[in-house]
């Protein structure tokens, strides 16, 4: 066919394609814009690193109709699938590879290429995608059509590269500082922030299921355990009780050395719902420290218990702090008293206390632990045990 034109498809990038709502979507727009101008691609690939604690890159095939998206984690990077894969030499450095499949004596010295010639595929290019930060990434491209691509092809797909850089990074930036926000702040909390709520004094008086947690005998498993062993023994804590929180849609808005803080936020009609899912999270954190302790036990390791107070108050939550560094938390008097409630754990000699006006929100009938009087609480509050279901 004649030569072909990438120019309609960069237009249309620029003013319209990265107004779009996902990196997904610009990428299926994108390929099937790039093959209806006139170049013949069947399959594209594309590779982008991110900073996230659970993924380290993602990548998006586009097979013609729809694109998928797969995410990798950190240990990719020492696997022999990524070490000896095309893509890893391209952000090493290597700028462009070209495998024309078709031709007799064409090495296929990658997987990926016995699987694109046994599916037909004439031709394969794989280029650089550099952000602006210096980052690496990288875009494949295959075709069936015989001959391959033309060097009036790979021409215009070089125009594209750019444009298309520029788009898939104010993606991904976007996306980090989602993520960052989200684990360093909590997913409510984050969302908030980038809404605007970043001045010092901003926020909502709110209801809200206060959770405080506390690992028990902090001390001796410190001085026993080393500040190693003692790291690995906190984020297995975390991970099974403020993971309990995640898993029920709570926030955690603090880590407070051992101790964590989180709320459940009340909304409308759904008060005693939401007070059920705190509680339904006590009582998976239960199950979650039992086979962590399991798994520890199995690895010849030290065993922790923990505390947990549930509180039912009003809270203000929003920005404190100085103006150079703020935290988004919650502050009240409701707040305090649920540290005092976890605090009872301990002369209860059980792993989870329940205030009365939790308990009345949901109606539970359950054992009252007696009354007792609490710090800068005038009068005496009863609390309760959470018994197993």
């Amino acid at each position: 066919m004649p030569d072909w034109s990438i120019a309609p498809v960069i237009e249309w990038l620029m003013h319209r394609g990265r107004l779009m709502d996902s990196p997904q979507a610009v990428v299926g727009e994108v390929c099937a814009r790039v093959r209806d101008a006139g170049m013949p691609i069947d399959r594209v690939g594309f590779f982008f690193w991110t900073l996230h604690p659970q993924y380290w890159g993602n990548a998006m095939f586009w097979d013609g109709t729809s694109v998928d998206l797969r995410r990798a984690g950190p240990e990719l990077r020492q696997q022999e699938t990524y070490l000896n894969s095309p893509v890893a030499r391209i952000i090493d450095g290597e700028r462009v590879m070209r495998r024309r499949i078709e031709r007799d004596g064409c090495p296929i010295d990658y997987p990926v290429l016995e699987e694109l010639k046994a599916a037909g595929a004439t031709d394969w290019v794989l280029c650089e995608v550099v952000f602006s930060s210096g980052q690496r990434n990288a875009v494949s491209l295959a075709t069936r059509r015989p001959g391959g691509f033309t060097d009036h092809d790979i021409a215009e797909i070089e125009k594209l590269l750019h444009p298309f850089a520029l788009v898939m990074e104010n993606f991904t930036n976007r996306e980090l500082a989602r993520t960052l926000l989200e684990t360093y702040l909590g997913r409510q909390s984050g969302l908030r922030v980038l809404e605007g709520q970043i001045q010092r004094g901003d926020g909502d008086e709110i209801d809200a299921v206060i959770w405080f947690s506390d690992l028990r005998e902090s001390t001796a498993l410190s001085e026993a355990l080393g500040e190693r062993g003692f790291l690995e023994l906190l984020n297995d804590y975390f991970e099974a009780t403020a993971g309990a929180v995640l898993e029920h849609d709570g926030e955690v808005l603090r880590f407070i050395g051992d101790a964590s803080l989180a709320v459940f936020p009340l909304s409308g009609t759904d008060r005693r719902a939401v007070c059920e899912r705190a509680v339904a999270a006590v009582r998976a954190a239960r199950m979650r420290v039992r086979s962590a302790n399991a798994q520890r036990a199995d690895a010849g390791l030290r065993s922790f218990d923990f505390g947990v107070g549930l509180h039912l108050g009003r809270v203000l939550y929003g920005n404190i702090g100085t103006t150079q560094r703020l935290e988004f938390s919650v502050i009240g008097a409701a707040a305090n008293q649920a540290a005092r409630v976890e605090a009872l754990c301990k002369r209860t000699r059980t792993d989870a206390v329940v205030s009365r006006p939790l308990v009345d929100e949901i109606g539970a009938p359950w054992p009252s632990l007696g009354h007792f009087d609490l710090p800068g609480v005038a009068n005496a509050m009863e609390v309760f045990a959470v018994p197993a279901v």
